[in-house]
């Protein structure tokens, strides 16, 4: 007796623990509620008198489908248990969720009589984790999906190859940098907020239309269903006018515009990555072009992102592959038509691609950050040049090597050194080496530029301005910083049949003069804008007109074949 009253008040202990900790409920095989503790109750929302003969569907919340439950009955009516979470809908409507154990109850003869359900409450996790999904899949600013849900999005669609036409709209804001830059980012992080509020009016959020924030100011819009890539088209047309609206923050008015790419589904791609960056190569041609019209990717573009590709993997080891030479354009005395000096200007000659002009590969080696050794040997290959001219040449040799720099190799730390190094190496005096910046450059960053160029200064190194007039702050540039040339842009020599043009390069030619610093006029292509320059008082120039840039070899030739006649450099 005394085992058996044990074993009850074992059995009645278990039963009060389950009973505390858990919702139970019992129902009968066609899943009539025959009892449920308060705990379950509590959580449905429910009385023990209105669950009691109930069947279990009233507590459902259609938040599973026909299938997860006949699996479920299938699993209890072999006798089985059944465990999963369910999520469940009290009688105020809100829903719950809860980890379930089903349990098949047995009679005498083994047959099924009914089951008894234990359930814990997991509604709280279930939240926690829905909120670390979103935060997960979503931008924490705006709101809008992130990168992860949109490229997720992006590869479903390309999953499904659907029939309708699909497309993705890669923006990016105009000028955001700067008005983060000026105003703060607490006005930029409202100016994101503001565009993404612009962004859910325009193409209001549904199965077909989703827009979403990469990063930075750069948004997406992934389009569904469209009847015509053309479609597509509209839409960004739409959302630049949208967008180009002043923006009203913290007291300022902002203006941003945007700049948008477009992909369609025309050009078929087997990943989201790869649709995303066909979209950012779109933005960014028009971005460079200044278009206020988005630009559609297509064959042209892809070409050109292959071949960009192709000359950034052939540029890593370009260097070590001595694939790179100098070509050198002479700069003329415009009153001898004598030479007095030579810019150094680079080229690749690849064995495969041949000629690879500097306007396809200095960007891409800026990108890469290859600029700063490409830079470097073009300031000791220079140095050896003219070292190597001065030695044979003698006084035939040009006077003076002018080499462009770079705006990161002008903010590298190692740029005075390095030139130091290729004057000492090669015995050149640093008088003979003219290094040229432009306006823009030197302005990017007023403290470190003026520091830098005092460094080269006192190494005795010339120092041009190049393309000048071209800038925003040319005559603070001639105040600020030890200028010893101004380069006219060779625009303003193109345009010199115009009176305006004259005048302004007369102007500046006196400037200079007063202020002692030679004037070197680029792109002289004809007598006309000779004799024009002549009677300007422009000293120096430098032009197809004179020579087109010649490899070293063909320029010490054209030196010896000119030696005794009036000018000492044929025209090539």
């Amino acid at each position: 007796m005394t085992d058996l009253n044990s074993e009850l008040s074992y059995l009645q202990a278990f039963r009060d623990a389950v009973d505390e900790a858990g919702i139970v409920a019992m129902t009968d095989v066609r899943g009539k509620i025959l009892d449920v503790n308060e705990n379950f109750c509590q959580i449905s929302g429910y009385s023990r008198e209105e669950l009691l003969g109930q069947n279990h569907r009233i507590l459902r919340s259609e938040q599973h489908t026909d299938e997860f439950f006949r699996e479920m009955y299938r699993t209890i009516g072999q006798g089985n248990v059944w465990r999963g979470e369910i999520c469940n809908k009290s009688k105020s409507g809100s829903l719950y969720w809860v980890n379930t154990t089903i349990v098949p109850l047995l009679d005498d003869q083994g047959t099924i009589s009914g089951y008894l359900a234990l359930r814990i409450d997991i509604s709280e996790q279930k939240r926690l984790m829905q909120r670390m999904q979103h935060l997960a899949h979503h931008d924490p600013l705006t709101g809008l999906p992130n990168r992860v849900s949109i490229l997720e999005s992006i590869q479903r669609v390309i999953d499904r190859q659907p029939e309708k036409h699909y497309a993705l709209l890669f923006m990016d804001f105009d000028r955001f940098k700067l008005i983060n830059d000026s105003l703060g980012h607490d006005v930029g992080d409202k100016l994101l907020e503001a565009i993404a509020v612009r962004l859910r009016k325009s193409v209001r959020a549904t199965d077909t239309i989703q827009a979403a924030r990469l990063g930075g100011d750069e948004f997406v819009v992934l389009l569904e269903n469209l009847k015509s890539p053309q479609d597509a088209t509209r839409v960004a047309e739409r959302l630049i006018n949208t967008l180009s609206e002043p923006y009203n923050l913290g007291g300022y008015t902002i203006y941003s515009s945007a700049s948008i790419g477009i992909v369609t589904s025309e050009h078929p791609v087997s990943s989201a990555s790869e649709m995303l960056s066909n979209a950012d190569l779109a933005m960014y041609e028009a971005k460079a072009e200044k278009l206020d019209r988005p630009v559609v990717f297509d064959r042209v573009l892809r070409e050109k992102a292959q071949r960009r590709l192709y000359v950034e993997n052939e540029l890593r080891d370009v260097l070590s592959r001595n694939e790179l030479t100098l070509f050198y354009q002479p700069i003329i005395d415009l009153e001898t038509e004598e030479l007095r000096g030579v810019e150094a200007l680079i080229r690749w000659f690849h064995p495969v691609g041949g000629m690879i002009p500097p306007d396809e590969f200095i960007s891409v080696a800026e990108e890469m950050d290859m600029i700063i050794p490409i830079g470097n040997f073009v300031i000791d290959e220079a140095c050896r040049q003219l070292a190597d001219w001065r030695n044979r040449l003698g006084e035939h040799a040009p006077d003076n090597m002018h080499v462009n720099v770079s705006r990161k190799q002008l903010e590298h730390p190692t740029l005075i050194s390095v030139v130091e190094q290729a004057l000492q190496k090669h015995g050149l005096p640093a008088g003979c080496l003219h290094l040229e910046v432009t306006e823009s450059m030197i302005m990017h960053d007023r403290d470190a530029s003026i520091a830098t160029l005092n460094g080269l200064k006192k190494l005795g190194v010339k120092l041009d301005v190049d393309d000048f007039g071209t800038g925003y702050s040319s005559l603070s540039c001639l105040c600020d910083f030890p200028i010893d040339a101004l380069k006219l842009d060779r625009e303003f020599v193109k345009k010199s049949d115009r009176d305006r043009e004259v005048t302004l390069i007369h102007a500046l030619i006196i400037l200079a003069e007063k202020l002692g610093l030679e004037v070197i006029a680029e792109g002289v292509e004809n007598t006309e804008q000779l004799a024009l320059l002549q009677d300007l008082g422009c000293c120096l120039g430098q032009g197809y007109y004179f020579s087109r840039p010649v490899s070293g070899k063909d320029l010490e030739e054209s030196i010896l074949v000119g030696l005794g006649t009036t000018s000492p450099v044929a025209k090539v």
